[in-house]
């Protein structure tokens, strides 16, 4: 279920408030179905919003349909968009899987150069380390704003729970996919963990590359996926 919980350059640490300009993703609501092994198992919702203070807001929470199901996902991210970057500010999460339960908030300081996570058993904090960095939710945005300037390097390092990961896609093509919203013209990504799971996502191009469809396998057979239901523009 993972799969669908889905910056700065060094001369742009430590960002001015009048400098920040609008995100040119606009802000919407999309509903996902979400299926564990085989059978349709629960709801994603994926909402993206400007905040007040002009900041921005993305969050995504996925529940069971039935309470004996053992997944619970919340997270969310405040970012602000500056000099064509996302900086990521909070990441929050709670996740629960089976047995597993883990919950935290990664905070981004520009200003200092520093992330930490004071949240968690062993706090852990950590320099920004040179080039672009996300959160596990701002990275899907900065992917789709990849997609759209038509980049081939999709790499990104990536601050999670305690640690930096980074993450790679390749291009797998073009593909045209039916959903319960329509038809679209989609790219085709595909994502391979260090544990060797796979994890291939359509992304709509009439829809800014929002991710549409999602699957995951390992050791050959699929074992989660999920597929868009609804979408919705919002207000900024």
């Amino acid at each position: 279920m993972a799969i669908l919980i889905w910056m700065a350059s060094p001369s742009v640490k430590g960002y001015v408030k009048d400098e920040i300009t609008a995100f040119p993703l606009k802000a919407f609501e999309a509903h996902y179905n979400v299926n564990w092994l085989g059978l349709y198992s629960g709801e994603s919702v994926h909402k993206l919003q400007r905040s007040k203070n002009g900041d921005y807001h993305f969050e995504t929470r996925t529940e069971p349909r039935l309470r004996f199901l053992p997944f619970h996902y919340v997270e969310s991210s405040d970012f602000i968009w500056q000099a064509g970057k996302i900086l990521p500010q909070n990441y929050y999460y709670n996740i629960q899987e089976g047995k597993r339960h883990k919950k935290g908030n990664v905070s981004f300081d520009w200003k200092n150069n520093t992330i930490k996570n004071a949240q968690i058993r062993t706090p852990w904090e950590a320099t920004i380390p040179e080039g672009d960095i996300q959160d596990k939710l701002t990275q899907t945005l900065s992917l789709r704003q990849a997609l759209i300037a038509g980049k081939s390097d999709l790499t990104y390092m990536v601050a999670e729970e305690d640690k930096l990961k980074n993450y790679s896609f390749t291009v797998l093509g073009e593909e045209r996919l039916q959903t319960n919203i329509g038809t679209f013209e989609t790219i085709k990504l595909e994502h391979v963990s260090r544990k060797g799971h796979r994890t291939v996502m359509w992304f709509a191009k009439k829809l800014d590359y929002l991710p549409v469809k999602m699957i995951q396998t390992r050791r050959g057979k699929q074992v989660a996926g999920g597929e868009i239901v609804s979408f919705a523009p919002l207000k900024s």
